[in-house]
């Protein structure tokens, strides 16, 4: 084996890619600053028990280490999302708003086909703010930031778990059965799905999780919500929402759709979760959505992407 060989799924940045990607890195952080978002570094590694809080898949992602000091198992990076939620525990005073970002490398132990190993990762997040405006601010800000990076025809691909979580709790299903339910949404095998929904028979709920499948597309599909539970306070409040998000970034240049059956990261995410798209690239250039679940439930929305992904393919 060659000594300059690399890791599979590892590479350099060659000076070209290294001096695009600063340069989008400051030009980014400049934009954050100026909606009032404040730079944190998160740690490079920390404690297994504190990253296994944010579900399996996060733990999963991440690199092990046993630290020489204590004997205490640890964990290289894999998200700073959960890093700087965790920062903002620590900063918390009296459940005040904590507008936070971040820039930095991150490790994960599998990568998507065709991506590194080894992302840069940047993003920001809203702590303790549980207004739906915040959302929408958090959505327009993406929108802005992946124009700054001269990203063409954006898609943002858009859903509220707060529908599939809503269906999920009326039915009577153990841990084992949520996970491989989650599971046959995510890849929308409706035949693994049916199976699994076979005891509930006649079951409304179980009907409905089914329908979900078939939610997706251009704004008018909002309205197909109400199929779901006319009757439903809940539903008739995410529908509302969604249509003042439409109307929100009605303006922005951007292609709105949305998939009802997307609950992707719905281990620690809730509400209003989104990607982003472009035919430039193969894959998802960000991601984000609120989770409101972590640190005793405190406010939580933001997103990320990689911006080594991004200078790569741009």
């Amino acid at each position: 084996m060659s000594q300059w060989r690399l890791p599979e799924n590892l590479k350099d940045l060659l000076p070209h890619q290294a001096k695009k990607l600063e340069l989008y890195r400051r030009s980014l952080l400049d934009l954050f600053d100026s909606k009032g978002y404040q730079l944190v570094i998160p740690s490079l590694v920390e404690y297994i028990d504190t990253l296994n809080a944010h579900g399996k898949d996060l733990d999963l992602d991440t690199y092990k280490v046993v630290d020489q000091l204590t004997g205490k198992m640890m964990g290289v990076s894999s998200d700073l999302t959960t890093q700087t939620a965790r920062i903002d525990a620590y900063l918390c005073k009296n459940q005040a708003v904590n507008k936070l970002c971040y820039a930095g490398p991150v490790l994960r132990t599998k990568s998507l086909r065709g991506q590194s190993r080894e992302l840069y990762q940047i993003g920001l997040e809203c702590f303790g703010d549980t207004s739906f405006s915040t959302d929408i601010d958090v959505q327009k800000t993406l929108i802005e930031s992946l124009k700054l990076l001269n990203i063409k025809e954006i898609v943002l691909d858009i859903n509220h778990l707060d529908i599939y979580n809503l269906i999920i709790s009326r039915l009577d299903l153990n841990i084992q059965e949520k996970s491989e339910i989650a599971q046959a949404m995510i890849i929308k095998d409706s035949a693994a799905l049916r199976e699994l929904l076979i005891r509930f028979k006649n079951n409304k709920d179980a009907k409905t999780l089914m329908n979900l499948l078939d939610m997706y597309g251009d704004k008018k599909v909002i309205k197909e919500l109400l199929l779901l539970d006319s009757s439903n306070q809940d539903i008739k409040k995410i529908i509302t929402d969604l249509d003042v998000l439409v109307e929100s970034l009605g303006e922005l240049d951007v292609k709105l759709s949305f998939d009802f059956s997307d609950i992707r990261g719905y281990q620690y995410h809730n509400g209003l979760i989104f990607s982003a798209y472009s035919k430039t690239f193969k894959s998802v250039v960000a991601q984000g959505g609120r989770y409101d679940n972590l640190n005793n439930n405190r406010a939580a929305t933001g997103f990320s992407m990689d911006l080594r992904y991004i200078v790569s393919h741009l």
